[in-house]
């Protein structure tokens, strides 16, 4: 250490969280809020309500410490659950740090202070700028964590990380090879035991056994304990008058039986994880927390790197990530944020435990309670809307003040000059006129609806939050139908849509024999329109096929008494396959006899195609699913349907899924993709969505992907009893097929206890047995008030509540008890005491129709028309008139065009319309040989699925991962064409390929934590913007942008070869470009603040042209793709490159 004397300054004032505000411009502020913000450096819960600011305060208190020397910005560490959030806290606090140093308040490292390593002088030094506070999810740390501790554990630290379906993929692939006979008495199927093997693979995972310091911990025992429960069948009934054992002690029994099993066969798939190098989120943290248990250093070094610690939603925080936390950061400088009453993801590991054991689990000395602290002010709901969530929410507050050492939460209240807002709530006579009333709502106020709207003013939001995903497509027709603009979020409502579901139909159908009704749907649709008598002529077929073998001969009395009590699929009846028997049996067969001359001859042709389909599914699934569009005449209907404008959008989105899935797994089958879909979407109804709000838009979505966003105007449909609140699907708790007990989790004494051991008689079990249930129905309730809250806390204007007495049964639904309570407490107007009508009333949606519907609707006299004067075409004669003379009418023009068009094709290859959606990647080839694309398009060949493909796919899922903490697992631009590689004609294509894939994907991962971008928090990641340049759509898909000086910078990865001269890399600057314009106008900014650059990643390169094209430029190169030019674009000046 040098002995040079360094001059002592007077130290500097405290600054204030006031004079902070003062400083930046900003709000100052609440009494609350500042309190938070100047917290002392001790472990502290806050309370934060929703819409309290918490984000704004968090942010501030960086801000404070910084001000005060209290840490440097790398010394302070902010996690929260999702991307969105950890995006939004990073910006913010990002921006902040700049104002903070431009206002002189911000210390720098000169004449250091040996403890912070800070100092009195104000200003802040430009190289300080990269090291910004570290905010990512709470997963994305543990990945760091264990990544860089990896080989402490045996581990490679490359490993791959499993999306959610890749996951599930592969455990049934285990399941499968184990093929473990005693799963067969158990009546389960496959996908039944791949679901309870993940689930349990998981639960273990979170739920490690308990940790003593210096001993290995035991593992869980599930076999003992579902031995424990033998005892209980053979103890007296207790009960004189019980004939027969209780149904608890069977049904206890029953559902404990498979454990061991499902044990073995999770162990089998952790062990298959690890062979081939693979791990899951849930393995991230476990791993995680065993480098921190076994190697103390470790924690010592992390507690050392990060002197402050934020803790954000930490209600939404699992056992296992508490358990991380806790050992890392105990008696540390901790903040934890979270709302009790916000805790909706018990159902994937999430703990409301954690919160109330935060004063415990972190406190500054053993034995003590940290210090809490709220933000009961919101800033989002005005005051009838935060009226009505207080009261429904109240009975839950009342619970949590109760407990010994509870959490206090405070009453949400709103500051002096909120806005009134407005909260209406009604019960309607059936669901059609409840949807009909929520449209006429969302018109009146999106000013979509007659004599509303301004025509300057700004669109605003709106969604409707729903309990299930089931009605959706349903009320977002009705919407639709009154002028609104719907949109159905996430992956169930693309496959909601008619015209995906019916592509998935004819999937199904072409897979599985057991798809009856998805045929039945193809069947009465417009295509083959097959009426009720034939469908039930059909089914009798079905029947009859059932009970005789391959000759046709009646089996067996005996065998039929077996076939009727088999559960097993493929000894039921089939429509499938009686499909194919009326396609391929001849015309005099007694079963065809019943059938009507159209329906036989209709059926026969619709069991042709999807056998000759059925011969095709070996294609690749993207063909086979053009294919399926193609030869059930799908394309032409909707081309041809001027109402069905957004069904390609919805196709196209479709093929992008299964782009998806093909990315995702190895082995791309039709089977795999139909799991890969269930399985994606049910997941996909239940997380937290990351869609902004769209204005003059309303979204429909679940109130489970709602929360963290906010609308303008909020529905709720749907409340009646056993809809919202909904009854629990899990009377049973843990006595569940693949559930892990209750006394083997990590939160157990939150949970309901079941005493299992010390019976005498089944009566004492089963009076235990229904007190636990019992107490699980009340836990239940307590989630579904906390769903309401966090739906009623979406508004930011006005709320809408409804119901409807009758629904798609016969039985009249009651009132949602939230509504009665609301009635009763004053806040929404008195509800009608029942149903008008004694029966369910008839509608004009129950009105008799006549079916099979005509498919051609209102439209029918226009496309006979349109057809008449084709034929009068053809035959040279007018359609209306005998002698010939062209009579002009409407649709003369458009005939006379789409004829030329059709001689034009007639007459071979001339001239060829460009696609109206083109990939922007893609806007080079175009320029660059035009005339190449147009063969390619005309003629279309399938793709080899190159190596080089899934590994860009890896680096850039694994950028994506790394920068924003969370993982898509449904990376979209993955093909050839999106990722841009610049393959060699010697290329291998996909074989196995793991080891040179995990060899190479290491390699660039190194790379790219030497890159500048390394340190950086991206301000948009792995965003699509759909970009209009002329006629065309061009599809930006944009990597990573990040804030600048001068503004933003799009990055965009490449893991191919470089440009091969100036010339390619000419061309190839035409998609940055795009990227710039299509970020700019989505984000509102001019172009020239945004700057775009390649990264070969490969080569470590950086290739910035020195100009980027603008719109004029782009346009003028693409008129020569318009013209069939094979002309490149002139170049406008040299692209510097740099290493």
């Amino acid at each position: 250490m040098s002995n040079e004397t360094v001059p002592i300054r007077p130290p500097r004032a405290p600054v204030s969280a006031l004079d902070i505000a003062s400083a930046l411009g900003m709000f100052p502020p609440t009494s609350e809020q500042q309190a938070v913000i100047e917290a002392p450096l001790t472990p502290t819960l806050v309370v934060a309500g929703a819409g309290s600011g918490k984000t704004e305060t968090m942010a501030n208190r960086v801000l404070w410490l910084l001000a005060n020397g209290h840490a440097r910005p790398d010394q302070i560490l902010g996690l929260t659950f999702t991307r969105k959030a950890a995006g939004e806290l990073a910006e913010r606090i990002n921006g902040r740090i700049r104002q903070l140093s431009e206002a002189g308040l911000m210390p720098t490292t000169d004449a250091a202070d040996p403890v912070t390593g800070l100092a009195s002088r104000p200003g802040l030094d430009s190289a300080d700028l990269f090291n910004a506070p570290a905010v990512s999810t709470y997963n994305s740390f543990a990945s760091r964590l264990f990544t860089d501790n990896a080989l402490l554990l045996g581990r490679e630290p490359e490993s791959v990380l499993l999306s959610e379906t890749s996951a599930w993929l592969l455990a049934r692939r285990v399941v499968v090879a184990q093929g473990d006979g005693r799963l067969v008495q158990y009546g389960k199927g496959v996908d039944a035991v791949t679901d309870a093997v993940l689930s349990l693979s998981r639960a273990l995972a979170e739920n490690p056994p308990p940790f003593v310091p210096g001993e290995e911990p035991v593992p869980h025992d599930l076999a003992r304990l579902a031995q424990s429960f033998g005892y209980l069948a053979d103890l007296p009934y207790g009960n004189p008058r019980k004939k027969k054992p209780y149904d608890s002690v069977l049904e206890a029994i029953s559902a404990v039986a498979p454990l061991p099993v499902l044990a073995e066969l999770a162990d089998a798939f952790q062990a298959e994880k690890r062979r081939q190098g693979l791990i899951e989120f849930s393995d991230q943290v476990a791993l995680a927390l065993q480098v921190c248990r076994k190697v103390p250093a470790v924690v010592s070094r992390y507690r050392d790197q990060y002197r402050i610690v934020l803790l954000d939603e930490y209600q939404d925080t699992s056992v296992l990530q508490t358990e991380l936390l806790r050992t890392l950061f105990a008696h540390h400088p901790v903040m934890a944020v979270g709302d009790p009453h916000q805790s909706i993801y018990g159902w994937r590991g999430a703990s409301s435990a954690n919160l109330l054991g935060f004063s415990t689990d972190f406190a500054d000395l053993p034995n003590t309670q940290a210090p809490s602290m709220s933000l009961s002010f919101t800033w989002r709901n005005p005051v009838a809307v935060l009226e009505t969530a207080n009261a429904l929410v109240a009975p839950l507050s009342a619970q949590l003040r109760a407990r010994p050492n509870g959490i206090q939460v405070e009453t949400l209240k709103v500051p002096a000059g909120k806005a009134a807002g407005q909260v209406q709530a009604a019960m309607h006579e059936s669901i059609a006129d409840e949807a009909a009333a929520i449209a006429r709502w969302f018109a009146q106020r999106l000013g979509t609806g007659p004599g509303t709207g301004e025509p300057d003013a700004e669109p605003e939001s709106g969604a409707m939050l729903f309990r299930a995903r089931r009605d959706m497509e349903f009320y977002a027709e009705v919407l639709r139908e009154h002028g609104v603009p719907a949109h159905v979020l996430g992956l169930g409502g693309l496959l909601s849509t008619p015209e995906v579901a019916d592509v998935l139909a004819v999937l199904r159908v072409v897979h599985d024999p057991a798809a009856g009704s998805d045929l039945i749907r193809l069947l009465t649709g417009g295509r083959w329109r097959i009426g009720v008598r034939d469908l039930q002529v059909l089914s009798n077929v079905a029947g009859w096929l059932a009970t005789h073998d391959w000759a046709q001969k009646a089996v067996t009395d005996e065998l039929k008494a077996k076939l009727r009590a088999s559960v097993a699929t493929e000894e039921s009846r089939s429509l499938v396959d009686a499909l194919d028997f009326v396609a391929s049996a001849p015309e005099t067969h007694g079963q065809l006899a019943d059938f009507s001359d159209d329906g036989r001859q209709r059926l026969r042709q619709a069991g042709r195609q999807l056998a000759w389909l059925r011969s095709r599914a070996n294609l690749g699934l993207l063909d086979f699913v053009r294919l399926i569009e193609q030869e059930t005449l799908l394309d032409l209907e909707l081309v041809a349907n001027e109402n069905h404008g957004r069904a390609l959008a919805n196709l196209y989105a479709f093929h992008d899924a299964v782009s998806a899935f093909l990315d995702s797994d190895e082995v791309g089958t039709l089977a795999s993709f139909l799991r890969w879909l269930a399985r994606a979407e049910r997941q996909d109804d239940l997380g937290p969505r990351g869609e902004a709000a769209e204005p003059g838009t309303v979204q429909l979505l679940t109130i489970h992907g709602s929360k963290g966003l906010e609308w303008d105007y909020v529905a709720i449909p749907g409340l009646t009893e056993k809809n919202l609140p909904a009854p629990s699907r899990e009377v049973s708790g843990w006595l569940r097929f693949g559930e892990l007990p209750y006394p083997c989790r990590g939160d157990r004494a939150e949970l309901p206890e079941l005493r299992r051991l010390g019976h005498e008689t089944q009566l004492s079990f089963d009076i235990d047995y229904e007190l636990y249930k019992e107490e699980l129905a009340n836990r239940h309730d307590a989630e579904e008030r906390r769903l309401i809250y966090v739906a009623t806390t979406r508004a930011q204007q006005q709320l809408l509540l409804t119901g409807a007495f009758w629904g798609g049964g016969t039985t009249v639904r009651k009132p949602s008890r939230y509504l009665l309570e609301l009635a009763e407490a004053g806040l929404i107007a008195d509800l009608p005491e029942g149903s008008e009508h004694d029966e369910k009333p008839v509608t004009d949606q129950d009105a008799t129709e006549v079916w099979p519907f005509d498919p051609l609707g209102t439209r029918r006299p226009v496309v006979e028309a349109a057809a008449a004067l084709v034929r009068a075409h053809e035959k040279g004669t007018d359609a209306d008139d005998e002698s010939g003379t062209p009579a002009e009418t409407p649709w003369t023009r458009e005939v006379t065009l789409l004829l030329r068009e059709r001689a034009q094709r007639l007459a071979g290859p001339g001239v060829l319309d460009l696609p109206t959606r083109i990939p922007a990647s893609r806007f080079k080839d175009y320029v660059d040989d035009p005339q190449a694309v147009l063969a390619r398009l005309r003629r279309p060949m399938p793709e080899r699925p190159y190596r080089a493909t899934r590994l860009g796919t890896l680096f850039h899922s694994w950028v994506e991962q790394r920068s924003s903490g969370a993982f898509s697992g449904d990376l979209i631009d993955a093909g050839l064409d999106e990722l841009d590689l610049e393959l060699d004609s010697d290329v291998d294509a996909s074989g196995d390929g793991i080891p040179f894939e995990t060899e190479q994907l290491s390699r660039y991962q190194a790379t790219f934590e030497r890159s500048p971008w390394a340190n950086l928090a991206p301000e948009d990641v792995e965003i699509e913007i759909h970009h209009v340049l002329g006629d065309q759509v061009f599809i930006c898909k944009l990597d990573a942008v990040y804030r600048t000086e001068t503004g933003y910078q799009v990055v965009d990865w490449k893991t191919g070869k470089a440009p091969k001269d100036a010339a390619d890399l000419e061309l190839k600057q035409t998609q940055l470009a795009l990227y710039r314009l299509a970020y700019a106008r989505w984000k509102g900014i001019d172009p020239a603040t945004v700057d775009a650059v390649f990264y070969f990643v490969a080569d470590d390169r950086i290739v910035s042209p020195e100009r980027l094209y603008s719109e004029e430029d782009l346009l003028r190169a693409w008129s020569s793709v318009s013209a069939s030019s094979a002309e490149s674009i002139v170049g406008t000046g040299p692209v510097v490159s740099s290493t």
